[in-house]
Formats: C-alpha cells, structure tokens, sequence
C-alpha cells in the first residue's frame, strides 16, 4: 500500500522598508512573485500491517518491565488457616463464654464498661482501613497501575459499606446474590456507628452519646488502636512501597478473618444473654441489626479481601502476609482477653 507525501515550494517575497511618520518603519513588499501550488507525488512509506496495529500498547494499558508472578488465592487460605490456631480465637470464646455467663444481678454493671470499649473499637478500624487503602495508592509508580486500581477498588467497598454507602444497583445485586436476601433487606443506608448506637440504647436503656460523654477513655481500645496504627503506618518496617503495600493487605485480611468469628460469636452470645437474663427480667433485645449484618457479613468482606490480595501482592511477598496477619492476630488476642477481664465474675 502506498501513501503521498506532500513535496511544496516555499513563495518568497522580497520587502523593502517605508519610513512613515514619527520615525516608524512599515514593510511594504516591492516584488511579488505567484504562489506556486502544491505538488503531491507518490513516496514509498510502508504503513502499519494489521497484526502491528493489533499488538501496539495502548496509552491506558501499564507496560512494567518485568510483572512478578502474583500470589496464589491458595497461599491466602493457607496463610489464614494459620490463624484459626493462633492467639485471637481462645480470646474470643473466652469472651464469649463469659459474656453468655453473666448472671441476672451483674449483667448490667459488667457490660457497661465493655460496650465502651466497643463502641469506640468499632469506630478505630476505620482509621485502620484508611492506612491500608493509602499504603497502597502510596506504591504509585512503583506497582502496576491496573493492578493497584483493581485492590483500592476492593479494598474500599468494606470501608464505604460502613458509612451505608455501595457503588450502585449493581452492587446491590452482588451483594443480594452473596449476602442472600436477609441481609439485603437490611436497612444499610444507616452507618454502622447509628447501628450500634441503636443496639446500645436498646441494651441498656441510655443513649451512646451520654455514656460516652460521661466515661473515660477506653484504656484496651485507645491501645489496640495505637497498635494497629503503628503496624500499618510503619509499613511492617519495611522500606519499598510494594513490600508495604503488601503488608498493609496482610494486615487487612487478618482483620477481615477474624471479624468474621468475632461478630459470629458476638451474636450468638447475645442471644444466649437475652434468653437467660434479659427476657425474664423484661428487657428482651429488640434492636439485631448491627449484629446480623457484622454476622453475615465479615465473610463477604474476607472474600473482597482475597481478591484483591490475589490481583496485587507478588507470589514472593508471602512472608510478609503471613508477619503482617501474624501481627495483627497479637494485637487483637490482647484487646479481647482484656474485655474478657472485665466480663470476669
């Protein structure tokens, strides 16, 4: 195939200078000559053959040099196993066997302190999430541009859903499909912080706000969330921006595994407290919400999590995975043994 290129002559004109008045000097032309027209004739460039236009890179496509081979969803369930035999989940039946064992003439006075503590650890796994959604946007320039789009925009969807906000019908279809038809017809234009103040005011009869305006600081929660802070900003003391990046979703999937037994456990363990203590006394539980939806729906957020482990941390980075979630499985047994404590008869 062959295309023109244009071969042109370039006019001239020769100027010479008139003085007008004040001193200012107008060029006027003296000889004109005719533009000659354009010439186009044939030259000899070879275009693009079709297989070279289909294989050409596009501008919205990343082109590193070399992409790791990433980790396997394999690995990540294997790497979570771990945790159903470390430090968190003895903490938490502990916790829950007391909190089911609370005795009619103590109940009251012994979760006081605690819902305290949870109300604001509910609230600091916020911050939390933020830290890991920023250690990876902050791998830019140093981690594959689809692949880091593809982990925010999974790795955000649990923090949105805590503010009651989803992307979209098509979400909502999503999460009907996997959360099944209950939990979609839960009011989730609610924050989860209105939820829980809900079930605390129907618990034991005040407003979240009062109490909390009138308790001091929540000693256990203030330090777990000092902790978590410190694991995620630091980046696991690591000092490339991928290996942190990997770390910070480490950390997220312990979070998102351990929740799931945490809330499970949690709901279970409240009704076992309303049948026992609180309907024979007359104030049975009315408000579940905030419980059933942290029940049914921490697996769907380790799931989210998966994927986008899966899409973004290099096969190579698994020991940071396994020293992040490690870290965090301490952090969280040492929270919940001191709820534990405080339930303690």
């Amino acid at each position: 195939m062959q295309t023109f290129a244009l071969q042109t002559s370039v006019p001239t004109c020769v100027v010479s200078p008139v003085r007008l008045s004040g001193g200012r000097i107008r060029p006027c032309p003296s000889v004109s000559r005719p533009v000659q027209r354009l010439r186009c004739s044939p030259v000899c460039i070879q275009a693009p053959s079709r297989p070279q236009l289909e294989t050409a890179p596009s501008v919205m496509t990343s082109q590193p040099a070399q992409q790791p081979q990433l980790i396997s969803r394999e690995t990540v369930k294997s790497l979570e196993a771990e945790l159903d035999s470390g430090l968190s989940l003895p903490a938490l039946r502990r916790f829950s066997t007391n909190l089911e064992s609370l005795p009619a003439d103590q109940w009251e006075a012994k979760l006081r302190p605690v819902m305290h503590e949870l109300a604001y650890n509910l609230e600091s796994f916020n911050p939390a999430f933020t830290a890991v959604l920023l250690k990876v946007q902050s791998s830019i320039g140093f981690s594959d541009y689809v692949q880091r789009d593809m982990a925010l925009k999974n790795l955000i969807q649990p923090l949105a859903g805590e503010y009651g906000m989803h992307n979209g019908q098509e979400q909502a279809k999503t999460h009907r499909e996997l959360f099944s038809e209950f939990y979609a017809d839960l009011p989730l234009t609610k924050t989860h912080r209105e939820l829980f103040s809900e079930f605390y005011a129907d618990l034991l009869g005040e407003p979240l706000e009062a109490a909390l305006g009138r308790n001091a600081r929540p000693v256990a929660s203030v330090e777990l969330f000092g902790q978590m802070m410190r694991d995620l900003m630091s980046g696991g003391r690591c000092s490339d921006p991928v290996e942190q990046a990997s770390y910070a979703m480490g950390y997220n999937l312990a979070i998102e595994y351990l929740a799931d037994y945490e809330k499970t456990w949690m709901l279970d363990s409240f009704r076992v407290l309303n049948e026992k203590v609180l309907q024979p006394a007359g104030r049975t539980l009315n408000e579940w919400v905030f419980l059933e939806v942290h029940a049914e729906g921490e697996a769907e957020h380790a799931a989210i999590g998966h994927d986008a482990v899966v899409g973004f941390v290099p096969a190579g980075h698994a020991a940071i995975l396994r020293r992040a979630m490690l870290d965090h499985d301490r952090d969280f047994s040492a929270f919940y043994n001191k709820l534990a404590d405080m339930l303690e008869l």
